[in-house]
């Protein structure tokens, strides 16, 4: 039982959740972690597709074009929403969707979207140094912050702020004569947007001396970033946000951490051998450290699609409840990302989260009203479609989980579904509400939805 119990941990936190096939697998997080993190690039935009927007173009033109854009970010949207629930790959998309928070991007172009979105897969448990290597050349981040306007006589310093304060070191630790000379380190750094390729445009480049971080020379970008890298402060700030993803909200002492940190330096930054090593040690499964992290949005409703083995009818659905619930993949609020913790959570967001099981399972329509966030820009704002219909087999759950008694089915749903075991009040309101059902697959339906309307649902 215990190493059900530590399976079961590691599958809430490493992916979204137990699923069906997950009963055939004993506790084996090595094996586990190899068979579960091949690489699938996403490829539902083609690359003939990215938008020409010159400053010259006629006007009806760049409305078609931004108008195509934002849709095949739609169509992005949903395969990535797919994919994150297929076992062959969930470790390597968990890891995807952490650094498509950490490297936060907005991007107008569906193809460069999908590029990004494809270089974060193929490093996401890689080395830290080649996934900021490639994604600070990314097309999708030179635009998003504005590095194609970096050029020695006039330097844009967005790209280096957030390199610094975001991505690697953190706030404090860095001057402001840093982002100053690291920015014209950067400079001439762009991208084709015929192409969707990186280039490097020499002749904006500033190359003159540079001071960063107490050193001198004629600094470019890669010097830049391995100078970065170098200090063993982005390996604590990296590890830092690996620790409230995968662990806890709350850091752990400074010993542990700084062991961790240490580690992950020692590796040369090896993302898979660090995650291992987590996922490994005792104290990741201490009592302390289960249910005790409030799922995102998207790890909610994967989560869900998970434990169902369910799809979406529609894509339009799935897009509704993205935004409903405040977390619509590839179109972070922010170059900071996503919120985290109880920062989910308010009375109206509550609401929807309860009701979420019930409407998607039931195939139902939700009254919720999925707020504009006033971004005109934002193709999701348009979507209305707040009939939520999802296709799950119910015959085969039923198979699954019906026991002997309606007691010992109930317990193998609970244990199946919640990360720890809930309030005997709880259990009590699913038994009463499933206990009316006049078949096997309705029983298990009602009592899915009981268990994942449950408070103790959110937690993971």
């Amino acid at each position: 039982m215990e190493s059900d119990q530590k399976k079961k941990h590691l599958r809430l936190r490493a992916a979204f959740g137990l699923s069906l096939p997950d009963e055939k697998q004993g506790y084996n997080p090595e094996a586990w972690l190899h068979s579960s993190a091949h690489i699938q690039p996403l490829n539902v935009v083609e690359k003939g597709e990215i938008p020409q927007m010159q400053t010259n173009s006629p006007t009806d033109t760049i409305k078609q074009a931004i108008s195509k854009s934002r849709g095949d970010i739609l169509k992005l949207n949903g395969s990535w929403m797919d994919q994150l629930t297929d076992p062959r790959v969930v470790i390597r998309e968990k890891m995807t969707l952490f650094w498509h928070d950490h490297f936060a991007c907005r991007v107008r172009s569906g193809y460069l979207a999908q590029q990004q979105n494809n270089v974060l897969r193929q490093h996401a448990l890689g080395k830290f140094g080649d996934l900021l290597h490639a994604v600070s050349k990314d097309p999708g981040m030179l635009q998003f912050l504005n590095n194609q306007q970096n050029k020695k006589n006039s330097p844009n310093e967005n790209f280096a702020r957030e390199l610094l304060e975001l991505f690697t070191l953190g706030r404090g630790h860095y001057t402001e004569d840093d982002i100053k000379n690291s920015a014209r380190s950067f400079t001439g750094w762009a991208f084709n947007p015929v192409s969707g390729k990186f280039f490097f445009r020499e002749k904006v480049h500033d190359d003159g001396l540079k001071t960063f971080r107490g050193r001198k020379g004629n600094f470019s970008g890669e010097d830049i970033l391995e100078i970065i890298l170098e200090d063993k402060q982005t390996a604590r700030f990296v590890m830092g946000k690996l620790w409230q993803y995968f662990v806890s909200d709350d850091q752990p002492d400074d010993d542990l951490m700084a062991s961790l940190s240490t580690d992950f330096f020692n590796s040369g930054y090896d993302i898979k051998k660090i995650l291992f090593g987590i996922f490994t040690s005792s104290w990741f499964y201490d009592p302390r450290y289960t249910g005790n992290r409030i799922k995102s949005p998207v790890e909610l409703v994967a989560g869900m699609l998970t434990q169902t083995n369910g799809k979406f009818e529609y894509p339009q659905a799935s897009l509704f409840v993205q935004r409903a619930l405040g977390q619509v993949l590839l179109l972070p609020p922010n170059v900071g990302g996503w919120p985290s913790g109880t920062a989910w959570i308010d009375s109206s967001s509550l609401t929807f989260r309860m009701s979420l099981a019930s409407v998607m399972l039931k195939n139902g329509e939700t009254t919720i009203d999925a707020k504009d966030d006033g971004d005109v820009n934002n193709e999701t704002n348009r979507v209305k479609e707040k009939k939520i219909t999802l296709r799950v087999n119910w015959g085969e759950l039923a198979e699954r989980f019906v026991r002997a008694t309606a007691d010992e089915s109930l317990s193998a749903i609970e244990y199946y579904l919640l990360a720890r075991p809930g309030l005997k009040a709880s259990r009590q309101v699913v038994r009463n509400y499933a206990g009316g059902s006049t078949s096997d697959p309705e029983f298990v339906k009602k009592a899915f939805i009981g268990f994942m309307s449950l408070p103790e649902y959110q937690l993971s």
